[in-house]
């Protein structure tokens, strides 16, 4: 009887503690046919993440009781149109956090603060042919914390009458002076109604010797007046390398969305100049987004690079190579299920 009783006991005390956990399965489905014209050529394609990455993760949350709390997020790639993984190493985030009335402590692969403001103030969401990023770059840095970093650090604070902070810092695993991977960086957000403010500003690593770290600092707005959304974005990167003038390369975004019946109408404008490396660039973009439901959209996006001089970006590595001065154009209808 009293083993019986231990038993119970231990199954009691089991179940409460699950009841205080959850864990969740999630992800994204994007999938769509792509043309790009450029260089000549013409390719038309299955591709994906025409308007969000496809994704597939698990997060969970663990009551620690007194107002703390404790969370893990792991989040890895997915290629829906071949069916494989994407190299499913949960490479998108791995974090584990701790949670409380100070904010939050993660620790993991993360998303730097300075990517948020591409991102958020992108009525694209730099997803499909129409991301503001198509024409920003590194300035041949090597740094490869444009979206994420190895290895970090992070604090975000709590929200103080809409206002909130993020800091974070990637820590270096070799003795080499020059890693790509390096970070520091800090972002600054406002959030109250329909106004929504951020600013960042970071440095970041350099593969190449003996040279000064990767600097971006970026702001972002937007109003959401109901019928219509405006977005605006500055961004700023600066390098220099071991010889010659320091580069840089500056963006400018316009953009807007607007709700029209059950979709969403998305357009911006982007110009890109860059100083002492190549010349500027402009892409001009307009989508719709059709909701079949609250998780489920049918999507079509337009987008044209005009190239200046020497430039050469384009909206596809895989289709043939822009030539200086040269122009790149696609369009992609797709679907995208969020479950």
């Amino acid at each position: 009887m009293k083993k019986t009783l231990i038993a119970l006991a231990a199954v009691a005390a089991s179940s409460a503690a699950l009841a205080q956990s959850s864990v969740t399965l999630f992800g994204i489905m994007d999938i769509n046919i792509r043309n790009v014209s450029q260089g000549g050529q013409s390719l038309t394609s299955m591709s994906q993440d025409g308007t969000a990455s496809s994704r597939l993760g698990f997060r969970g949350v663990e009551d620690l009781g007194g107002g703390m709390s404790a969370g893990f997020w792991l989040e890895g790639s997915l290629n829906p149109d071949s069916g494989t993984s994407g190299g499913l190493q949960f490479q998108r985030r791995s974090t584990v956090s701790l949670m409380g009335g100070f904010g939050e402590v993660r620790l993991g692969r993360d998303y730097t603060p300075t990517f948020w403001n591409h991102t958020v103030y992108d009525p694209f969401g730099t997803n499909g042919v129409g991301s503001s990023i198509n024409t920003f770059g590194v300035l041949g840095s090597g740094a490869t914390t444009l979206v994420r970093a190895n290895n970090t650090l992070g604090y975000f604070s709590p929200k103080f009458g809409g206002f909130q902070a993020q800091l974070q810092y990637a820590f270096k695993e070799t003795s080499v002076s020059q890693d790509p991977n390096k970070y520091a960086g800090v972002r600054l957000t406002y959030a109250a109604g329909p106004l929504s403010l951020g600013l960042a500003t970071a440095s970041e690593g350099s593969a190449a010797a003996n040279a000064n770290a990767y600097k971006r600092t970026n702001f972002g707005a937007s109003y959401d007046f109901g019928f219509i959304k405006p977005m605006f974005q500055y961004a700023q990167g600066k390098f220099q390398p071991n010889a010659g003038a320091t580069q840089k390369v500056k963006l400018v975004l316009l953009g807007l969305t607007a709700p029209v019946g059950p979709g969403l109408i998305k357009a911006s404008y982007v110009r890109s100049s860059y100083d002492n490396f190549a010349d500027d660039a402009k892409q001009i973009a307009i989508g719709y987004e059709y909701g079949l439901s609250k998780r489920t959209a049918l999507y079509a996006n337009y987008a044209r690079i005009s190239n200046d001089a020497a430039a050469t970006f384009g909206l596809s590595p895989n289709a043939a190579a822009v030539p200086a001065g040269g122009s790149s154009r696609g369009y992609e209808f797709g679907i995208r299920h969020a479950f």
